[in-house]
Order: structure tokens, then C-alpha cells, then sequence
């Protein structure tokens, strides 16, 4: 398959997914991050209002100012498209799990007394990158969680807090490190299921628009892919041309040779045809012996000159099936193009009526619409396009 087919069939693939937008699936991990951080201020106001927590108004303020601040700047960031520029957090999930480190780090600076209860809240926020996030990724993450997380202690210790050492580390951190890289291995295994199962509906939407055998785009393809740039011929007055080509009586080599023989025919057949094209013109497989061609920007006379190309090509061509010979596989051509006006669906009608002529005249010849025809008379008769 061609780059030009490739990249129709993905932007038709990229019209499907157009309702996952990724910014808007940032946004809302951000939402619900900054959501998940206010949940513990809200539920544990009660008990700083009752002296149950010993925890100052003063550090309370403190401690919700730094995390509206930090998330708003996150936000900030996504509204301004700065996490495009972070090439190697392209989901925009490493920045936001440090930023909550940081303040988990606070957290235990300000409420040394619930750390163990911070410390927990890190493996919700690993679950944020459920699908995206690899091993190596939680690792790193978690060894910048822990290396703060120890430092904090630290400064606390060297204020005179009570820090039990052998206890924070045999008890705390090691079981700690344990199950973050249990997490991890679950999380890498998620986002190689993700990442799988994306290529595979991506492989299945793209053999649902490609034809098996020619490797072309199929029919399907090829009418969603008329239909929109017809649409778009409408609003910028841009011309297209449409062509149709069917092999000369198949059905009786089909019949003669087999149909084994029939679709090697049509496998080369396709090949010649890509090949004569231009890369800004489109091919498909309509089914049976018919293909299409899509030529944007074109009108039917130089349409008719490509499609000329094709024609000889085919009749020249010395096809590598069994008791076929040279000249014995020729085709037939009908070529018109869009007023700007008609539906498509009348455009290919009209090519189909010109391919139609060319058979009734003869076959092996291209046929091209009289009112787009070239002032030396591209017509149905044209010796030149015979």
C-alpha cells in the first residue's frame, strides 16, 4: 500500500477516534487529581476543628494553598499546550505524579504523624497511570517519591521529631518497596495490553478498509473518501475526477483459466494501476474486476491522459499466469468529473456510463465525458485513447 493510501486510510481511522481527544482525557486526570488531593482536606476538617489531629489552622491553610496551587499550575500548563514540549512525558503523566510527591513531601513535613497514611496515598496516585505507565516509569517515580520521603524525615529528625530509623526502613520502606514493584509489573502489564490491543484495532479498522486481495482500499474506503472530499470540493471550488476501470470479458478468463488465474490478474493488475498513478490520486478495488481511481485536483481530460497510461500499460503488460498471453488481458475506462455541484454518487454514475461506452465501442480503450473533453476531442472515439 502507497503513502497516499496509507495516510487516507489513517486519517479515516483518525476520524474515528476523533472522539477521544487527548487533551480532554489530560484534563480530566488532572480534575480528578486535584480532586483526589482535596478529598483528605475535606474529610479530615472535623477532627482538625475537634483537636482530634494536632494540626494548626496555620499549617491547614498552609497545606490546601500549596495544593491548589500546584494543581492550578498543572492546569495551567495543559491550557497553554506547554506539555506538548515535554517530549518524554507524552501523556503528560510523570510531571503531575512528581508534583504530587512534592506535596505528599510536605504533607509529611507539616503532619509527621499520619506519614504512613501519606506514604498509602502513593499507590493511588500510580494508578493514575494505569495503561500508560511502564515499570521502569513507577520505579523511577517511586525512587524520587521514597528519596524525598527520606530526606523529609531528616529534616524533621535534625528538628528533634522521634524518627525510628531501623523502623522506617525495615518496616515501612521495605514492604513499601515490595508492593511498588508489584504495582509496577501489573501497571507494565496493563500498558502492554493497551498498547496491543490499540494495534489491533488499529490492524482490524484498516483490513475493514482495505481490500485482501490487492492490498488496495476497498469500496467502503473509497466512497467515505469521495464523499468527504467531494464535500470539501464544495466549499473550496476545487475540481476532481473520477475514473473506472473493468477488465474485458473476465468472466471468460475466469471461466477458461480458473479462478486462481482470474485473481493473479487482478493482484498485478492492481500493481500496474498503482503504479501509473500520481501519488495525489487514490485507487480502490470496488469488487469483482471493477477498480476506481479518485484524482483530486484534475479534470477529465488530464484525467483521461493518466488513465491512457494505464490502459496501454495493461495491454502491454505480460501477466505471469499460465496460457495468458501478451495483449490477451486489456481494459476498459470511463472517466468524467465533478461540476462542484452533483452529489458524488452521481459523478461515479456518470464514469460508470462512460465505461460503459468504451465497451460498447470496442473495448480496451479510455472513454472520457464529452463535456470535459479536451478541445483535440478526448471523446469516446478518440484513436488516442484507444
Amino acid at each position: 500500500m502507497t503513502a497516499r493510501e496509507t495516510a487516507a486510510i489513517d486519517t479515516e481511522l483518525g476520524a474515528a477516534d476523533a472522539t477521544k481527544n487527548p487533551r480532554s482525557v489530560k484534563r480530566q486526570g488532572i480534575l480528578r487529581g486535584a480532586v483526589g488531593f482535596m478529598v483528605p482536606f475535606i474529610t479530615g476538617l472535623p477532627f482538625v476543628v475537634q483537636g482530634v489531629i494536632p494540626v494548626t489552622w496555620g499549617e491547614w491553610l498552609f497545606a490546601l494553598s500549596a495544593v491548589l496551587a500546584v494543581w492550578s499550575l498543572l492546569w495551567c500548563i495543559l491550557s497553554l499546550g506547554w506539555d506538548t514540549r515535554l517530549r518524554f512525558d507524552p501523556h503528560f503523566l510523570l510531571v503531575p505524579a512528581a508534583a504530587s510527591a512534592t506535596l505528599m513531601w510536605l504533607f509529611v513535613y507539616l503532619f509527621p504523624e499520619v506519614r504512613l497514611v501519606v506514604l498509602q496515598g502513593w499507590f493511588v496516585v500510580l494508578l493514575f497511570g494505569a495503561g500508560l505507565a511502564s515499570l521502569k516509569q513507577v520505579l523511577v517515580l517511586s525512587t524520587f517519591m521514597v528519596s524525598g520521603y527520606l530526606a523529609t524525615l531528616g529534616v524533621l529528625a535534625s528538628r528533634g521529631e522521634s524518627i525510628s530509623w531501623h523502623f522506617e526502613i525495615a518496616m515501612v520502606l521495605l514492604p513499601f518497596s515490595l508492593f511498588v514493584t508489584f504495582c509496577g509489573t501489573v501497571l507494565e502489564r496493563l500498558r502492554r495490553e493497551r498498547v496491543e490491543m490499540k494495534a489491533l484495532r488499529k490492524q482490524l479498522s484498516r483490513l475493514a478498509l482495505t481490500d485482501r486481495l490487492t492490498d488496495l482500499p476497498n469500496r467502503r474506503h473509497f466512497d467515505e473518501y469521495l464523499h468527504r472530499h467531494s464535500a470539501l470540493c464544495r466549499r473550496s471550488g476545487a475540481t476532481y475526477s473520477v475514473g473506472l476501470i473493468d477488465v474485458d470479458h473476465f468472466k471468460e478468463i475466469n471461466d477458461s483459466l480458473g479462478h486462481d488465474v482470474g485473481d493473479r490478474v487482478l493482484v498485478q493488475l492492481a500493481e500496474i494501476v498503482r503504479s501509473h498513478l500520481r501519488q495525489s490520486d487514490l485507487p480502490a478495488r470496488l469488487g469483482g474486476d471493477e477498480f476506481a481511481v479518485l484524482m483530486a485536483a484534475t479534470n477529465a481530460a488530464e484525467a483521461g491522459v493518466v488513465l491512457s497510461r494505464v490502459l496501454h500499460a495493461v495491454a502491454s503488460h505480460r501477466f505471469s499466469a499460465s496460457r495468458l498471453r501478451p495483449g490477451q488481458v486489456t481494459v476498459s475506462i470511463g472517466v468524467t468529473e465533478s461540476n462542484g455541484k452533483e452529489a458524488p454518487d452521481d459523478v461515479v454514475r456518470r464514469a460508470d456510463t462512460e465505461l460503459y461506452a468504451a465497451k460498447r465501442n470496442g473495448r480496451n480503450r479510455v472513454a472520457v465525458s464529452a463535456q470535459w473533453a479536451s478541445p483535440g476531442g478526448q471523446g469516446d472515439d478518440d484513436p488516442a485513447l484507444s
